[in-house]
Formats: C-alpha cells, sequence, structure tokens
C-alpha cells in the first residue's frame, strides 16, 4: 500500500504501482455504496480544453487487462452494473480508429462510448511520483547504503525492523540489487513504492515494490511535528521534510528509523513506473483510486487545484480526465484520488504539495 509522510495529512504516498498485492482486486467495487448523479460533458468545466487522446492514451494500457480479466463492477447511480471483457472489448477496439494526438477524436470517443456521473461527496487529490537516486550495482566509498531484493524467508509474519536491517543483519546474504549514495533518496523510493537508479555503469535500474518487513508504519511527518521541526501539518510537506533530513543527516538516520516499514525491491526492467493493475502509468494521466469504489480501467474527470511550479503557496485550477490504474491503503473514498505526475524533479515539487479540493466525475460505460 501506499503510504503518507502525515497521517491525513498533505499526502506523499508510495508509487502504487507496485503494490498491487496491497490493493484491491480487479472486479472492481466490493458492495460499497456511492450517490451519483448524473452530469452532461457540456456541464463539465474544462472538459473542451483538455488533451483527452492523453487520457486515451493511458487508457488503451489498460485495455489488455480489462478484455482478458474478469467481469468489471462499477457503481452507478441507479447500482452496481457489470462490464464484461467482450463489453471492454467493443469499447476498446473503437479507441483504434482514434489517431494519436487528435484530442477532438479523442473527446468523441469518450462522449460516445461513456455516459459521465457526478460523485457526490467531497473530492480530495493529492500526488506522488517516481523518484531518482545515483546508485550503482557494486559497493563503493561514494555508494555505501544497500537496496535489498525480498528475502527467501521473508512471511506474512512481522521481520526484522528497520533499525535492525540497516545496521546489517541481512548484510551477506546476497539480497542487494544495487548500491546508492543517499539513504534519504532511498527512504522517498520506500515510501513512494517505486523508483529510477540511475547506474555509475551506465543504464538505468528500475525498482518496483516486492514486499515489506510487515512491521507498523509511521509517518515520520508527525514525528517532526512532535519534535517541534513544523508548527503545522501544512508546514510538513515533503519537499520540507527532505531538506530538513538532508540538513541533519545525524537525526534524520534516528527520525527515519521510527518508520519500522521496511521495503523491499525487484527489478521490474521496465522504463516507467507500474501501476497496481499492471500497467506503465502516464504522467498526470494515471490515478491511484480506492477500489473498493472504483474499479481499475476507468475514466475519471478531476477538478481540483494543484501548486504552481515554483510560486510556495499559489495553485491553479487543475481540470483534466485520468484513469484509475492504481491504489494504495493511504487512497480511501469514492472520490479520492492520487495523481502519478511521473518522475521529474517538477513531478517531484507538485506531488509533495499537492493537497487539493474539488470533485470527480466517473464515466461509466453505456456498453452492455
Amino acid at each position: 500500500m501506499r503510504w503518507t509522510v502525515l497521517s491525513g495529512g498533505a499526502a506523499w504516498v508510495a508509487a502504487a504501482g507496485i503494490l498491487a498485492a496491497c490493493a484491491g482486486g480487479m472486479g472492481g467495487p466490493t458492495e460499497q455504496r456511492v450517490a451519483m448523479a448524473p452530469i452532461s460533458f457540456n456541464e463539465i468545466a474544462g472538459w473542451g480544453d483538455d488533451k483527452q487522446s492523453e487520457a486515451l492514451a493511458a487508457f488503451r494500457r489498460s485495455c489488455p487487462k480489462l478484455t482478458a480479466g474478469p467481469d468489471t463492477k462499477i457503481a452507478t447511480d441507479g447500482g452496481t452494473k457489470t462490464i464484461t471483457p467482450a463489453e471492454w472489448k467493443q469499447i476498446c477496439d473503437s479507441s483504434s480508429a482514434v489517431k494519436a494526438g487528435d484530442d477532438r477524436a479523442a473527446r468523441a470517443f469518450f462522449e460516445e462510448n461513456f455516459r459521465p456521473l457526478l460523485v457526490q461527496a467531497p473530492g480530495k487529490f493529492t500526488g506522488y511520483f517516481e523518484p531518482e537516486m545515483r546508485g550503482s550495482r557494486v559497493p563503493s566509498r561514494i555508494f555505501t547504503v544497500p537496496v535489498y531484493r525480498r528475502p527467501p524467508d521473508l512471511t506474512d509474519k512481522p521481520y526484522y525492523t528497520r533499525a535492525e536491517i540497516e545496521q546489517g543483519v541481512l548484510k551477506g546474504k546476497g539480497l542487494e540489487i544495487a548500491w546508492v549514495q543517499d539513504p534519504v533518496a532511498l527512504y522517498e523510493v520506500q515510501v513512494q513504492g517505486s523508483g529510477r537508479v540511475h547506474l555509475a555503469e551506465g543504464g538505468v535500474l528500475s525498482l518496483g515494490f516486492d514486499g515489506s518487513n510487515n512491521r507498523p508504519y509511521t509517518a515520520i511527518g508527525n514525528v517532526l511535528l512532535e519534535m517541534g521541526v513544523f508548527s503545522s501539518k501544512e508546514q510538513a510537506t515533503w519537499p520540507a521534510i527532505r531538506d530538513w533530513l538532508k540538513r541533519n543527516p545525524a537525526q534524520a538516520r534516528d527520525v527515519m528509523r521510527k518508520n519500522e516499514r521496511y521495503i523491499f525491491f525487484r527489478d521490474t526492467r521496465t522504463q516507467g513506473a507500474i501501476g497496481a493493475e499492471g500497467v506503465q502509468l502516464t504522467a498526470q494521466r494515471s490515478m491511484a483510486i480506492d477500489t473498493a469504489f472504483t474499479p481499475y480501467g476507468t475514466p475519471i474527470w478531476i477538478d481540483t487545484v494543484r501548486p504552481v511550479a515554483r510560486k510556495p503557496g499559489a495553485t491553479e485550477p487543475y481540470r483534466r480526465l485520468t484513469i484509475a490504474q492504481d491504489s494504495g491503503a493511504a487512497i480511501q473514498g469514492p472520490a479520492r484520488g492520487d495523481v502519478f505526475f511521473g518522475s521529474s524533479a517538477q513531478a517531484a515539487d507538485w506531488a509533495g504539495r499537492m493537497v487539493g479540493e474539488g470533485r470527480a466525475i466517473v464515466l461509466v460505460p453505456n456498453k452492455g
């Protein structure tokens, strides 16, 4: 599951992709009730200005899962609706007629194949990203922090704590995937759930979630609040937390160890983050959702605000079509979304500061 640095506060969450084992199933919502109201596409602010071709490209990545998986159950204004793989295939096949980059045709595709329903619950939207760090496949004077794969003796029982692992209890067992330079960067990757290591030997190692030590998770934002480093949750954004950890390396180690949860990784051998649905995520078009309410592959229009780049405290309207392709334990509720921003420095800034209210409009297939 995805984890937040602040319980119930500014979200900085683990990249979903990779936490498929912790997420809901492909079938869609369990019998959760949610009020939804019909709305026309013409009533959706910003619908005519969005680049729906980008969302369509993301949707197509979900198609192999939707057409080969079990029936999808999706909440509607009239109760739960079932979409069969054959019905998804009909929708996905019709998308093949839309040329890449043709926003007008993509917009028409969604209008013809889906109907919009406004979720009758307050929306809350946060962001996450895929961190990057420098490293090597072999240890050196520079690269001293090991990145571990899943231990063969790991079960569903509590394993060694973060402190025990960092103190070397797994050393010499041949579990190291790579070694990195920055322990704070590795912690960041562990919270996000995936990341990239730019190798000194050349190339990039893509890390994906491969289990945890089954120890309690402690949000270090709360730890720093208790220490008096921050006076409010609003101050404790991830960029501010990261800055404090880097400026106080001795204390940082002890603070991070307050979080006993430790994440193990595997080499995904992909070019980007993989969501819990099992498909590669698309920057600013893939979103993590609560699978108790919304199944993977569902198009969702979000109407919220995003932090303005390089302007602390400033926000701007953020309206766009996203695709439900990820999930996480911190993402709960019918109008709760976590936008994947990508892997750039700008993505990290957006994700670390985004907490926006708004509304969610679910696009329900009109086939079947």
